[in-house]
Parts: C-alpha cells; sequence; structure tokens
C-alpha cells in the first residue's frame, strides 16, 4: 500500500488542529506540520497527535512554508491541508483509492467553505442551504462549494508549490504535463465562520498580494489575487486596478472578473458603468446568480426599480438559498411602500432560509405600532419556532407584549421567562416580567434596531 503524508503549516492554530488531526485520524503515515511561531499550544496538540514538527521562520511567503513541509514527508503521496479544515472519515476510502501508481499524478477537490449568514459569497460563487448528510459542518445552514487546486499529490522529489499567496502545486504538474484529476471526496472549511480571524487575514493577505503583484507585474496569477484580496477588503479602487490590468494580460477572462468590475463601479458611485460590465458577465453566463444581484443593485442605483425586481426575482428564482436578492426586493418594496409586497417577498425568502435571522428582523419592522401588534407578534412566534435562540429577546418581547394585549397573561409570563433565561439582562423582558406578576397590560414598549420605540 502507498503511503499518505500529510502537510500543514500552522501558527497559533490550538482552537482549529483538534477538529482538523482527529478528522484525519486513520488516514495518513505520516504527519508533519509546519509551524510558523505560534505562542499557544499549537505545538504540543500537533505532537499528541504524533506530529513531526517543523519550526520555520515566517518568511511573508506560503509556498516557501508548503515547501519546507513537503522536504520532510516521507509517503509516496501528500495531502496539502490547513488548520481549519477537516475531511469527513466518510470521504477517507475515496481519498485513499487515488493513492495508486497510475492514473492522475495529482488531485484537486471540491472544498466545502461553511457561513455564517446566507447572503455571503465566495469568488462570486453564492451560498446553498446545507442539507448535506456529513457530520462535519451540520451546524452550519448554508455553505458554498469551489473546486480548489491540487491538494493530493505524489511526492516526486522536486515537487514545490509556487506564489506567495494562493500557493499552488498545479504548475508543477502541468509544466510537466502530468494529469491531474478530480476526486469526489469533500475538504470541509471552517475559516469563513471565524469572524475575528476572517479580519485579520483580510489585511495581512492583502499585504502579501500588493507585495506579489508589485514583484510581478506582469504575472495575471498575482493581478488576480490582488484583486480578489482587494475586493474582500473593499478597497474598490486598488481592486479595479489589478481587474483592469487583468484583462490587459488575459484573452479569456473569467466571468468573475466581470462581474468584480461592475462591482468595483457600484461600490465607487459609476453604476452605468458597473451595468455595462455586469451584462458583459451575463452576455456570457446569463444565469450567473451573483451578476444577476449585482445588475438588480445596479438598477437600483440608476432609479430603475421595475427592471431592477427582474433581475433579483430571477436571482432568487435560480438560488433561493441565497438571501441579498429577498433583501433587495425588500429594500425596494419598502421604499415604494408597498408593505404586503415587501411581507410576501420575505416570507418566500423565509420558506427557503428558515434558520436567517435577519428576515425575521426585517419581517418585524413591518410592524410598527401598536395596531400591528398581533401581526408581529404571530411573526415574531415564527421566528422563535425556528430560532428558539434568536432576536437577543426581542422576539420573545413582540411575542409577550401581544399575548398581554390579549389578556393571556399566563402564556405572557411564560413567554417572558423563556426569554429571560436566553437572554437574563435584556431590560425590556425584566419589565415586561413585573407586569406579567402584576397581571397588566401595558403600552407597548419594544423597539427595533435602528427604529424608535413605540
Amino acid at each position: 500500500m502507498l503511503a499518505l503524508s500529510i502537510a500543514m503549516i500552522v501558527k497559533n492554530e490550538e482552537k482549529n488542529l483538534p477538529r482538523c488531526l482527529t478528522s484525519v485520524q486513520g488516514l495518513f503515515e505520516e504527519l508533519v506540520v509546519v509551524d510558523t511561531g505560534s505562542t499557544d499550544r499549537t505545538v504540543e496538540i500537533a505532537r499528541q497527535f504524533g506530529a513531526k514538527v517543523v519550526p520555520f521562520k515566517w518568511q511573508d511567503n506560503f509556498a516557501a512554508a508548503r515547501n519546507a513541509g513537503i522536504a520532510h514527508c516521507t509517503g509516496d503521496w501528500i495531502l496539502a491541508i490547513d488548520a481549519d479544515e477537516a475531511i469527513d472519515p466518510v470521504d477517507h476510502t475515496a481519498v485513499r483509492s487515488l493513492l495508486t501508481e497510475g492514473g492522475p499524478q495529482a488531485f484537486r477537490i471540491r472544498v466545502r467553505n461553511y457561513l455564517l449568514n446566507a447572503s455571503q459569497t465566495i469568488l462570486n460563487t453564492v451560498p446553498v442551504r446545507n442539507t448535506s448528510a456529513y457530520a462535519l459542518g451540520r451546524e452550519f445552514t448554508h455553505y458554498v462549494d469551489y473546486v480548489t487546486n491540487a491538494r493530493i499529490f505524489r511526492r516526486f522529489p522536486d515537487v514545490c508549490f509556487s506564489g506567495r499567496i494562493h500557493e499552488v502545486v498545479d504548475p508543477y504538474f502541468e509544466a510537466r504535463g502530468l494529469p491531474v484529476g478530480m476526486t469526489t471526496a469533500v475538504l470541509h472549511h471552517f475559516g469563513k465562520v471565524d469572524a475575528p480571524r476572517e479580519t485579520y487575514k483580510r489585511e495581512f493577505y492583502l499585504r502579501l498580494c500588493e507585495e506579489e503583484a508589485r514583484n510581478a507585474p506582469q504575472n495575471y496569477r498575482a493581478l488576480f489575487n490582488l484583486m480578489i484580496q482587494s475586493r474582500t477588503a473593499e478597497r474598490w479602487e486598488a481592486c479595479l486596478a489589478a481587474a483592469e490590468n487583468f484583462m490587459r494580460l488575459q484573452k479569456t477572462v473569467p466571468v468573475m472578473v466581470f462581474v468584480t468590475a461592475g462591482i468595483c463601479h457600484l461600490q465607487l458611485g459609476n453604476p452605468n458603468t458597473a451595468l455595462e460590465w455586469l451584462e458583459r458577465a451575463l452576455a456570457i453566463e446569463p444565469e450567473d446568480v451573483g451578476a444577476l444581484t449585482e445588475k438588480g443593485s445596479a438598477l437600483m442605483e440608476m432609479g430603475k426599480f421595475e427592471d431592477a425586481c427582474v433581475c433579483l426575482e430571477r436571482a432568487a428564482e435560480l438560488r433561493p438559498g441565497y438571501t441579498l436578492p429577498y433583501l433587495k426586493l425588500f429594500e425596494i418594496k419598502t421604499s415604494l411602500d408597498l408593505k404586503d409586497a415587501a411581507r410576501a417577498t420575505l416570507l418566500k425568502a423565509i420558506r427557503a432560509n428558515p434558520t436567517e435571522e435577519v428576515l425575521y428582523n426585517k419581517l418585524l419592522q413591518l410592524s410598527p405600532d401598536i395596531n400591528h401588534l398581533p401581526t408581529a407578534g404571530a411573526d415574531a412566534a415564527l421566528a422563535l419556532a425556528s430560532l428558539p435562540s434568536g432576536g437577543n429577546g426581542l422576539w420573545h418581547r413582540f411575542v409577550a407584549m401581544s399575548q398581554l394585549q390579549a389578556h393571556k397573561h399566563e402564556e405572557a409570563r411564560s413567554t417572558v421567562e423563556i426569554g429571560l433565561q436566553a437572554f437574563p439582562d435584556d431590560a425590556g423582558l425584566s419589565r415586561l416580567k413585573r407586569l406579567c406578576d402584576t397581571a397588566v397590560t401595558p403600552p407597548p414598549v419594544i423597539s427595533l434596531p435602528g427604529q424608535a420605540r413605540f
């Protein structure tokens, strides 16, 4: 049987490393962990899992760190994995089946990026609702899949990664005419659900991309990486410049680059120019949901609400698990005082995404006064049925207030007590508890974020 070495680079990964290494137990013959200066328990944890730990001075170059790990591997094949990734044990057989003498000499793998909400995108790919049978990632409601570069590959003596950031091994195999295949296994990625870490990585990665592009201004990969990281960091002028430079170098331009140029112009206050770029993208991929959504945004900015709704409704139809088109439709309809239509849009979105908290909060914004309290209470009850710990106390207040208004004091008391168990510091719920205890029906004292109390 051919041996598999797992190669990793880490720094201060004590939070993620146990999940990663537990997930690959029984899959590898050798574990090589390159540590670039951890000050937490990362090295200790790696050694507990039997790792060969290689200290490495960080050089602002991910490929250099990867290659340091490869140099210490002895297996026939290598799997490159990050600490915030994992492989479900059900896919171990699929991975082991790749480790043969013949056939492809490297394999790409599908990366499943778990998200905090259904309005996030990754590389212009919109999310889908998580109905997967995998145990890993089950706690997250949405994800984005994309096919990464080769992660599983033969350990040839001179095999190496290239690229200061978003390092790849594929060019090594492509330059030698060695076949690169695709595996059915999935690599589960949890980096996008760690918000503080993502914020740090944006600026860190952007700096590396800027350095790489300065050193290689004619390298299309460097320009593409700079475009992506500038977009992630919302540096719109830099992002647009990188996109334009990329297009000057490449005859074949991915749709995502056109979409990114459109987003940049939209963010820079040029919706007409944005529309031109987005229509170029849609001429190639008419059902690109990201492009349709951004085209709807551009048309909104231009005051063409009817045309915007057509784009956004099509985007929602194509990918109901992506909430941004619904939220933009809600914005249009409320701005036109079409409250019934706005409500219908949100209810449709909720049916497709019953665990998205923002949708319920938007729904409750349509009930701004005492006359709508029964409706608001029913909407809040609907929200709590799907997300019992959601709303930060607000939903419990709406339900309790509507119950008190209907003189259902015992039900209101029960709602308040449940709410206080989840949100013990909520002043509004504490006040309602006192009122419930005295069986007094109070005036409404509920407010939504960004709204006045009523």
